[in-house]
């Protein structure tokens, strides 16, 4: 039986990398229903009850070791682990994984990453040299694929794919729990959800928002807030919710990949700054603004069609509202653009699953 293990930001409570980590086991086990697959975890007891894998702590080098050492393809993704903006030392610890299993003699997969932003000369010469070693790559937007040519990696094949996520089927899971929560909700009449996190330059945008927000419930409209990493945004979530004068909703719980997939479904719009709040409202077909605090958000809002794309930076509250009056408007139009680009993406996002699969079928036979 063929064995791989699985690194990137799982066990921390990021409803977004969680959605990555289940759409790539549910895909690669779609694929080869026997494959064995452990996971590189901070909470790997958790991570291993949710998706029936094995797990192991991130944390301890003799068990990462001895689990990489088992595999016959060690896969590092997805989400954005090759960047430098959170902090040089995720850099280094992803790219020490992936040296370690190269060290181990196995082969590495770079698998639908988002790749930077890389904003240190060491960070890109670091980059550079370790995804260069590896034996296949491939990237969930075709800026990744801009600044892998820029840091001169041409040895592995690379493929364009796109985010795992995107392959998620809604209808082969049970969202009724989450159909549950948002009936003890009582909400009524239309509702746009609102998904923020904490960033540098976020707090002086968040009066603006909070003041747009206001004239969303003036309109007759109901505001939910989203968190998605727990606990960092329900505190995100509820700064710009006391700023409102109007009342709002603050979701407080950590909830599960198919409650937040069930209650996104039931929104007539979202306004996200986390790219998984966007994707998941892609993949449920609800219409979105963007709110561009990195450019993984602007990249997928370009692929998704959306014109609606918002810096951080010089937005006002007035011009937030007139954008949201229109796109309110024309929200079955723009449901309709992307539900056809999320369809478009899907196969796409099961490429990824696929060419790993290949790799390690050649592999096999080969060896």
């Amino acid at each position: 039986m063929a064995r791989v293990v699985i690194s990137g930001y799982y066990g921390f409570n990021n409803t977004g990398d969680e959605a990555v980590l289940y759409s790539m086991v549910q895909a690669l086990r779609s694929l080869e229903p026997g494959l064995g697959i452990t996971v590189l975890s901070q909470r790997p007891q958790q991570t291993a009850a949710a998706l029936g894998v094995e797990a192991v702590n991130r944390w301890q080098p003799a068990a990462v070791a001895e689990a990489i050492r088992q595999a016959d393809l060690f896969i590092s993704g997805g989400g954005s682990l090759f960047q430098d903006v959170t902090g040089p030392k995720s850099l280094c610890y992803y790219a020490g994984l992936i040296t370690l299993a190269r060290t181990l003699g196995k082969p590495a997969m770079c698998y639908a990453q988002g790749l930077g932003p890389l904003k240190r000369s060491w960070s890109r010469r670091l980059a550079a040299k370790v995804l260069d070693g590896m034996q296949l790559i491939t990237l969930r937007d075709s800026e990744s694929r801009q600044l892998l040519v820029e840091l001169g990696v041409n040895k592995p094949p690379v493929y364009v794919t796109a985010d795992p996520v995107l392959g998620l089927e809604p209808e082969t899971m049970d969202l009724q729990p989450g159909l549950d929560r948002w009936r003890q909700f009582e909400l009524s009449g239309p509702v746009v959800g609102i998904s923020v996190r904490s960033w540098p330059v976020a707090a002086t945008f968040w009066q603006e928002l909070a003041a747009a927000a206001d004239g969303l419930v003036a309109g007759g409209w109901q505001v939910v807030f989203l968190p998605f990493q727990f606990p960092a945004d329900v505190e995100a979530c509820r700064q710009v919710a006391r700023l409102m004068h109007q009342p709002s909703l603050v979701i407080r719980e950590k909830m599960s990949l198919p409650t937040i997939m069930a209650i996104i479904g039931k929104l007539q719009f979202l306004i996200g700054m986390r790219l998984h709040a966007l994707i998941l409202a892609a993949v449920m077909g609800v219409p979105f603004m963007a709110l561009s605090y990195d450019p993984k958000v602007a990249a997928f809002a370009r692929s998704m069609e959306q014109a609606l794309l918002v810096s951080l930076s010089g937005v006002t509250a007035s011009s937030l509202q007139e954008m949201l009056r229109v796109a309110l408007g024309n929200r079955e139009e723009q449901a309709q653009r992307v539900q056809a680009a999320a369809a478009e993406l899907k196969p796409r996002a099961l490429d990824n699953a696929r060419l790993a699969v290949d790799y390690l079928k050649k592999g096999a036979i080969s060896g």
